[in-house]
């Protein structure tokens, strides 16, 4: 008896479409969370012998980045919500050229000249992560899932596939470092530049595949175009979106200061020349530890809200946190048996949280819908995108603070005897406190989002019902 052929969106092209279009984005962003900071500290080869001075440009430069990200979202959101649909839809093109324009630019990025003054690298360095970071805007991932179906059943079946094959796939990105190190010339210096080129071209042409396959949705077709005045509005009435975003914010810190941080620890912890097996380590207990968070939120969402989800996650995380950082108080961890089993418990928090915040990220359109009569993804996938940027800045900045702090030198930091007990105390207050009590912020937070309970979804939802109901009517 052959088995029932599925239907759009949950047929097999789509699915595939939807697992693959976000996997270039994720390598991207893990790229530039886990792996920028220590690259232009230590491999650059920017103001090499001069402590300090490199982060400095680091910090900097992501600080600004932010500065630039609170202009260019919001009117890059807009200008998607203003789009005309196109044969392709209205956010396909955007998500396959700016899948190209983002996978160029973050090459470029980690593959700066070595033979070009310090102040000429730091210029490129600046010019091209801000570049970037514009394109990175342009990814509307969320919306056009969105665009797909409004049932929330359909939208969960939607996220879990392509969030398994990421995670299962993101192994490769978790021994990203032990693979450049295998590239480098003398089994010790990672060839970074050369590891960004493998991991982001085929990856990328697996994406924008994706991205092709894809039969965007036409559900929020027949809304007006999108004006100021409804940008001011939503701001203005979008309790949920103000509420998740600031939650999210918080919650989404515990994910990149870990991974802002981790490299760093490890490499001095258990020494420079064990920094390969050490993230191999760190590699598996990333992909585990999502991917059973993935599998736990899937259990969870058949019985709770998003909102409540989102808790759920967060709760998980803070305790191993907490627990770390006092451990972390009497000195480095230097025990694999202590620091990767309690880091993997955060992982499952971690991978848990996906799945309810990109429904709750829906649910915010759903709710502009509801209020409004527009959706406007662009809009709220800018904010959302906005969070995430936040999140991987100020998680390295910090790290970058401490690392300045203490007169940060790789050149001068080669053996146990020249690395000072603050740069552990300081990194302990990143990758372990300052987490844990964020996540704390994100529950409550996250306690006054109005979607939270299942009666106030339900009606919302109801009313979208009948409202499109009328409209069918109408015509």
């Amino acid at each position: 008896m052959s088995k029932e052929k599925k239907e759009y969106p949950l047929d097999f092209k789509t699915m595939f479409g939807v697992s693959t279009m976000g996997i270039s984005q994720m390598i991207a962003n893990s790229l530039i969370t886990g792996f920028l900071m220590i690259y232009i500290t230590d491999y650059a080869g920017i103001y090499t012998g001069i402590a300090g001075k490199a982060a400095q440009v680091a910090t900097l430069m992501l600080l600004v980045g932010r500065l630039w990200d609170g202009i260019n979202d919001p009117i890059l959101g807009f200008v998607m919500d203003r789009s005309p649909r196109t044969k392709w839809g209205k956010f396909k093109p955007f998500m396959f050229w700016g899948t190209l324009a983002s996978t160029i630019l973050i090459i470029a990025l980690f593959n700066i000249p070595a033979n070009l003054s310090d102040v000429t690298k730091v210029a490129l360095v600046y010019i091209l992560y801000i570049i970037f970071d514009t394109a990175f805007t342009l990814l509307p991932m969320n919306p056009l899932v969105q665009s797909l179906s409004n049932d929330a059943v359909v939208r969960t079946k939607l996220l879990v596939a392509p969030r398994i094959i990421i995670t299962f796939l993101s192994i490769l990105m978790s021994f990203f470092m032990a693979i450049a190190i295998a590239l480098g010339r003398d089994g010790v210096t990672p060839n970074i530049g050369l590891a960004v080129i493998l991991f982001m071209v085929p990856f990328t042409v697996l994406s924008m595949f994706g991205v092709t396959l894809i039969k965007e949705g036409n559900s929020n077709a027949d809304e007006e175009a999108v004006n100021i005045r409804d940008v001011v509005e939503m701001f203005k009435a979008n309790k949920p979106l103000l509420v998740s975003s600031l939650s999210g914010l918080f919650g989404g810190f515990v994910f990149s200061f870990i991974m802002a941080a981790i490299t760093y620890y490890i490499k001095y912890s258990f020494g420079a020349e064990n920094l390969g097996t050490q993230s191999m380590i760190w590699g598996l207990s990333i992909l585990f530890g999502l991917a059973a968070g993935t599998f736990l939120a899937q259990f969870v969402q058949k019985y709770v809200t998003p909102g409540v989800g989102a808790i759920v996650a967060n709760m998980i995380t803070i305790v191993p946190l907490a627990v770390l950082w006092l451990i972390n108080l009497a000195g480095p961890i230097r025990q694999v048996a202590i620091l990767y089993p309690l880091l993997f418990v955060t992982l499952v928090g971690s991978g848990m949280g996906y799945i309810p915040g990109t429904l709750i990220n829906m649910e915010c359109m759903d709710y502009n819908k509801y209020k409004m009569g527009k959706s406007m993804e662009g809009m709220v996938n800018a904010v959302g995108q906005m969070v995430l940027k936040l999140q991987a800045a100020i998680s390295s900045a910090l790290t970058g603070v401490v690392l300045v702090g203490v007169g940060y030198d790789a050149e001068l930091y080669k053996d146990a005897a020249t690395i000072p007990a603050s740069l552990f105390s300081g990194l302990g207050l990143v990758l372990f406190a300052i987490p844990a009590v964020f996540g704390l912020l994100a529950i409550g937070i996250m306690v006054f989002y109005p979607l939270l309970k299942k009666t106030s979804r339900d009606e919302m939802y109801a009313e979208i019902g009948r409202a499109k109901q009328e409209m069918v009517q109408i015509d």
